[in-house]
């Protein structure tokens, strides 16, 4: 069986991370058979080339990290499964709207509210350690970590963004998902392809989440975003 190395599960979601998320959510959709496992955050620097998850080892022992790159991976070794048929012009819309996620989506919608913003940060780690009562030595190695991830937000250029610039960007995402769906079933159109597991995994690591901010209650007011949710739910339990 493939293993799916995660951080920790949390409210509607397989994993705090978007793009374990993603990984998930598409072997799910290709009703692949995997096993959620528990990465080690200490040792991530060693194990993996980004020092982050999602990595997956294959039932033949090979290792692939990266959410996208583990997609690929996936579809190369194992057929195209959901994406059967989908052109080389889909294919490259899908992979814009992947980038937009990764790339964007996820700086401006997940980690301002959760890591930047000191609110945000000790709700979040009180996720992280399952209790109101952060052991001293977790909140260390929480902070540590965190502050890692901010130095990557002030590099990418976010971290010098006020919020209400950062969310009036992340509110542009959300119109983009939202208007390119429109009333079509999957984001592609009839049929269900891989880009779902990405718009759906930040779907939910935004709509569903338990923080209160601004991204939260504008994407839960785009109604054909909120039906597509709950379409992905019926038609793949995810």
């Amino acid at each position: 069986m493939i293993a799916l190395y995660q951080y920790l599960p949390a409210w509607t979601v397989p994993c705090i991370s978007p793009y374990v998320t993603k990984v998930a959510y598409y072997m799910t959709m290709n009703d692949m058979k995997y096993e959620m496992k528990p990465g080690n955050l200490a040792t991530l620097d060693k194990d993996t080339p980004a020092g982050k998850l999602p990595c997956i080892v294959d039932t033949d022992g090979t290792t692939v990290n990266d959410s996208t790159h583990i997609i690929e991976y996936f579809r190369g070794k194992y057929g195209e499964g959901i994406d059967a048929g989908a052109t080389p012009s889909e294919h490259a819309v899908m992979m814009a709207f992947n980038r937009m996620i990764d790339e964007h989506t996820y700086w401006v919608a997940v980690i301002q509210p959760r890591w930047r913003e000191t609110a945000g940060w000790e709700k979040y780690l009180r996720i992280i350690a399952g209790s109101d009562d952060v052991p001293p030595g977790l909140r260390s190695f929480a902070d540590d970590f965190r502050f890692r991830i901010l130095n990557e937000f002030m590099n990418g250029g976010w971290g010098r963004m006020p919020a209400d610039v950062i969310y009036r960007r992340a509110r542009t995402d959300m119109d983009t998902l939202s208007n390119f769906l429109g009333d079509k079933p999957f984001l592609m159109g009839d049929k269900p392809r891989w880009v779902d597991a990405s718009s759906l995994s930040i779907l939910r690591q935004i709509i569903d989440s338990p923080f209160d901010y601004d991204t939260k209650d504008y994407g839960a007011t785009k109604k054909n975003l909120v039906a597509y949710m709950a379409r992905m739910k019926d038609r793949f339990g995810i």
